[in-house]
């Protein structure tokens, strides 16, 4: 959860405040602690500093101010600890915490128990769940009014469930349910979960008011009798809720011989009725397993199953069990090369796609992937090899020749062998017109022609490329282009018609970005009216809700409430901006997008309250100053982090790459050493203050030792060594030639997308 929105939360639960429109008890008795470290501030400026800092959502920058006063004996004092430890708190930094609060011996004396409330939060990040008891339950005991009380007894109970202790794990919930009134259903639901006795759990279910929560009931059910050992009991409270394959798991779990057969046959009835779906792989799964007797045909089943519904390694491993029997027929052979490709076991790949026979209805597809496989191994002279083959002996299989001939033009262009790779492009034109890739291979044998400098040819391609194809994906990068190459060719007006053309085609598309720059200076403007966005209470309401849960680390039960606001959003266009916009004050932009990009068709697209969930901007002011302090464009790096990671500070890729700006822990690391940052942690990664510090110092590297903007973007999305490699190709000194020759798509379309979202927030009008 951000930083000041669960600050605002508990500071509106200390102080007697509402949430969810319930009041809050009487204010605490003892003096805030935030009078205690006001007056701390006005002593040391390094406290005052950092509490500016946390009140920003810069945490990190707040402990990084705070370790000399906290070295120092006679800066040292509880007021500093404190904040040490709530910046610390912040960004997940919980080794620090203990080190911030250790010797500390005003816990029990001062800030209302604040200090074990915190020890008690770092020890369940580094799954200390017996220490975690300790200091939640010294922190509910110092509890300066109820509504504290609640939110320190949902800690407890969160140890407590972890520590196995289930009893006084569903009496914490139940008595934080009966002090946070906003989100108690939630609360209940957690202490029926940990409840042993079916008829406590059943006795809560029927308490509960919430729809949402009572959708839940079910997997709570199943759940609850799992962790308390009825596991025939789980299985049919998964059957019921059509979790087969996990009911039949937990049948097998307490079965004896007797029964293994008929279980047995239950899973091959599954996997045979639901192919293709994750259940039917997750029951193949368990019969490779939990049986080591299968038949060749069952072997081949659970082969088929995991291929269709499960991961590629595992179905590799199936169907190599499989084929030991002698089992398997040529389809199974190719669907085994598919999952070995899936897998980059690209020599193995290549020799079973090439084992498919001629007679085969896939054997073009098999050798197309075959070369793909040689060349992904390295093996260029086989790979091409292997798409002539195709050439010469399936001329007549339009989409694999053709796309075979178009891998041999590209394979040119990486050679700089351009005249070969024209020729081979306008073949796929010329000789498989119908394929779904003709347009794409017209519009680069055009590319080739205007960089020969042939722009009355490129021109007339181009103008071919829109009118043969014009529902093709490229009609627009070709009327681009066809518009410069008209114009190199000295025919400037119909170069501003194809340029205008585009515009109007798709106003906020990368070649409208370069048409209007080409007409003159014009850019994309946000619309001027529609920024009014309403109230509604109970959207005001499923907020507060979100926020008390995240903050109290209930983050299931949060992500709940945000998907089920988010989806529900779309019965008015006017609800659409308000849950939107809700979404956006909560720092969740990724789900506000959603619903703006399902808002935009209802009418939305001319409303500029829209345009500001399509294009957010999130931790706007670190944004900034972190962009100007390196000389980069807030405008830029704001584009590049909506592709990067739609502003969700706790985004990962499948490679690991972490937060707004998508860097990977290595490179996290050495850029903060560069920095000096006298703490390294990889959760600081997910910090915004931090990852857009670390970030943009990233970037302004790499600015430094590039010319374009585009070269700049290309080694941010696929590192430094195939820029310098694309650099090499004819042309590239252009930089719109560069980016169109970029071999990697996922390169190319990131180039362009934050170029063109560059654009659109230069012209949005924001402040940064």
């Amino acid at each position: 959860m951000p930083l000041r929105f669960a600050v605002a939360i508990l500071a509106i639960l200390a102080c007697g405040g509402s949430v969810d429109g319930h009041p809050g008890p009487s204010a605490p008795r003892e003096a805030a602690a935030a009078d205690a470290i006001a007056a701390a501030a006005m002593r040391d400026d390094a406290v005052r500093q950092a509490q500016e800092a946390l009140q920003q959502g810069r945490p990190y920058v707040a402990t990084r101010l705070l370790q000399p006063a906290l070295r120092d004996s006679t800066r040292r004092t509880p007021e500093v600890e404190l904040l040490a430890a709530r910046a610390s708190a912040a960004w997940g930094g919980w080794g620090e915490v203990r080190k911030a609060l250790s010797g500390a011996t005003w816990l029990d004396r001062r800030f209302a128990g604040e200090g074990h409330e915190l020890l008690a939060r770092a020890a369940l990040g580094e799954n200390d769940d017996s220490l975690a008891v300790e200091h939640a339950r010294s922190s509910v005991e110092h509890a300066p009014v109820d509504s504290v009380r609640g939110a320190r007894l949902t800690l407890l109970a969160r140890a407590l469930d972890r520590r196995e202790q289930r009893e006084a794990a569903t009496s914490a919930y139940l008595n934080a349910a009966r002090l946070l009134p906003g989100i108690a259903d939630w609360l209940a639901l957690r202490a029926a979960g940990v409840a042993d006795d079916s008829a406590t759990r059943a006795g809560i279910y029927a308490e509960l008011v919430s729809g949402l929560t009572r959708t839940r009931i079910g997997i709570s059910e199943a759940q609850a009798r799992r962790r308390t050992g009825d596991t025939l009991g789980a299985a049919r409270a998964y059957a019921a809720l059509g979790d087969t394959a996990t009911a039949l798991s937990l049948e097998l779990a307490v079965s004896d011989s007797s029964d293994r057969g008929q279980l047995r046959a239950r899973l091959l009835a599954l996997v045979r009725s639901r192919t293709g779906t994750s259940q039917a792989a997750s029951a193949a799964a368990l019969l490779s397993r939990e049986y080591t007797n299968l038949s060749p045909d069952e072997l081949l089943l659970v082969a088929r199953a995991t291929v269709r519904g499960g991961s590629a390694a595992n179905a590799v491993r199936a169907y190599d069990a499989a084929f030991a029997t002698g089992a398997g027929t040529p389809e199974d052979r190719l669907s085994y090369a598919d999952a070995l490709f899936a897998t980059r076991n690209n020599e193995l790949a290549a020799r079973m796609y090439a084992q498919v026979p001629a007679s085969h209805p896939r054997r073009g597809e098999a050798m197309y992937d075959q070369a793909r496989s040689q060349l992904r191994a390295g093996n260029l002279a086989a790979s091409r090899a292997t798409l002539r083959r195709i050439l010469t002996e399936r001329p007549s299989d339009t989409a694999n020749a053709a796309r075979a001939l178009y891998l041999l033009a590209d394979l040119a262009t990486d050679e700089n062998r351009d005249s070969d790779a024209r020729e081979a492009y306008r073949g796929v034109v010329t000789r498989y017109p119908g394929s779904n890739i003709a347009a794409l291979s017209g519009f680069h044998a055009a590319l080739i022609a205007f960089i020969d400098g042939n722009h009355r040819t490129a021109a007339g391609e181009l103008d071919d490329v829109v009118r043969r194809w014009p529902r093709s994906a490229e009609v627009n990068r070709a009327r681009y282009w066809a518009g410069r190459a008209h114009h190199a060719a000295g025919n400037a007006d119909t170069a501003r018609a194809r340029w205008q053309a585009v515009v109007r085609s798709d106003p906020r598309s990368y070649y409208a970005t370069r048409s209007r720059e080409r007409l003159g200076g014009q850019s994309w403007s946000r619309p001027s009216s529609g920024s009014e966005v309403p109230r509604m209470p109970d959207v005001d309401s499923a907020a507060a809700r979100i926020a008390l849960l995240e903050a109290l680390g209930m983050t299931q039960e949060a992500n709940l409430e945000t998907n089920a606001l988010a989806e529900g959003a779309t019965s008015s266009l006017q609800r659409a901006v308000a849950v939107g916009h809700a979404l956006l004050a909560l720092q969740h932009p990724s789900p506000a997008i959603r619903v703006g990009l399902r808002a935009a068709p209802m009418g939305g697209d001319t409303l500029s309250a829209v345009f500001d969930l399509l294009y957010p901007i999130v931790h706007g002011e670190v944004l900034a100053a972190e962009s100007r302090e390196r000389n980069l464009d807030p405008a830029l790096v704001a584009a590049l982090i909506r592709q990067e990671s739609n502003f969700e500070p706790r985004a990962t890729s499948p490679a690991g790459a972490r937060g707004l700006m998508q860097l990977m822990p290595a490179v996290g690391r050495q850029v903060a050493n560069g920095l000096g940052y006298p703490v390294w942690d990889p959760a600081l990664l997910y910090q915004p203050d931090v990852n857009v510090e670390l970030g943009t110092t990233h970037l302004a590297s790499l600015v430094r030792q590039r010319e374009a903007v585009e070269h700049v973007l290309a080694a941010y999305n696929a590192g430094g060594t195939p820029v310098a490699r694309w650099l090499t190709k004819r042309g590239a000194s252009d930089p719109e030639v560069f980016t169109e020759r970029i071999s990697y798509a996922e390169t190319r379309d990131y180039v362009r997308v934050v170029l063109r979202n560059r654009e659109i927030y230069e012209g949005t009008g924001v402040r940064y």
